[in-house]
């Protein structure tokens, strides 16, 4: 055989190949054209029931795969105030499946009588209450603004709050009771640890990550080492200076270098 003629050959073999990856490129389009839903699968949440996802999304078994905008019920599913992030793949099976990425609470926000009112994550969004989880976090009263459904809070020292305490470490976090709003900003009232009752710190109105570092080093090597102290209060408001109220506890010694000493 030439040269020439393999030439040939060759060029006949690639346009064969070429005719029959088309015409099943061709099957294969068509077949996804006629798929249609069979089911919704829906994972990673907890406090969203099935029923809301399947709400917003809007679909119906029947409805061809190939004409479902995953985009579209991307934006539909994450307009639920508990969805963060939503994924949405359309399997060539027919299933539509939905993975979720919920909120995670970083405090509590308080009503004005004491009541339960909203969780809130460290981006500032009120997330409803629901039965289906429990979060330790700390309480919030007080914040100062009305609640909106399509938006995060807006209130510049809690917006600083809850981002910090988001990043506050495991320790530091169990330290904290509940925050309350003021005329001096922020205070936190820190978890009783017998003898002593609880602490109110005034944190101001910023530096909320500083303060609390500053706040567990006096924890550690004055609350914990002096049980013959009462402390009405601490101030972190001024620049790295920590001002406390103290006095003597009635049947301690009042060495205060002598811990436990009654």
């Amino acid at each position: 055989m030439t040269e020439h003629k393999r030439h040939i050959g060759s060029w006949i073999l690639a346009t064969l190949l070429v005719l029959v990856l088309a015409a099943g490129g061709w099957t294969a389009w068509q077949w996804v054209q006629q798929v249609t839903l069979q089911e919704v699968r829906i994972s990673g949440h907890v406090n969203v029931q099935d029923e809301e996802v399947l709400d917003l999304l809007r679909v119906d078994t029947g409805l061809v795969m190939f004409d479902i905008n995953a985009v579209i019920l991307e934006d539909r599913v994450v307009r639920h105030p508990w969805i963060r992030q939503a994924d949405v793949a359309r399997l060539p099976s027919g299933i539509l499946d939905i993975s979720i990425e919920e909120r995670t609470p970083v405090a509590m926000l308080m009503s004005t009588d004491g009541h339960v009112d909203y969780w809130v994550d460290a981006e500032g969004w009120r997330l409803p209450v629901t039965g289906r989880a429990r979060y330790d976090v700390p309480l919030l009263y007080a914040v100062p603004q009305n609640w909106h459904p399509m938006q995060p809070l807006a209130h510049g020292p809690t917006r600083e709050l809850i981002r910090d305490l988001d990043n506050a470490g495991r320790r530091m976090d169990a330290l904290f009771s509940e925050f309350v709003w003021g005329a001096d900003g922020w205070t936190v009232h820190l978890t009783p640890a017998p003898p002593h009752g609880s602490i109110p710190a005034l944190l101001g109105e910023f530096g909320y990550a500083a303060k609390f570092e500053v706040l567990l080093g006096f924890w550690d090597q004055q609350v914990l080492q002096y049980a013959n102290k009462i402390y009405d209060r601490v101030d972190l408001r001024f620049d790295s200076q920590v001002v406390v109220e103290e006095r003597p506890r009635p049947g301690y010694a009042n060495d205060l270098t002598n811990n436990n000493n009654e």
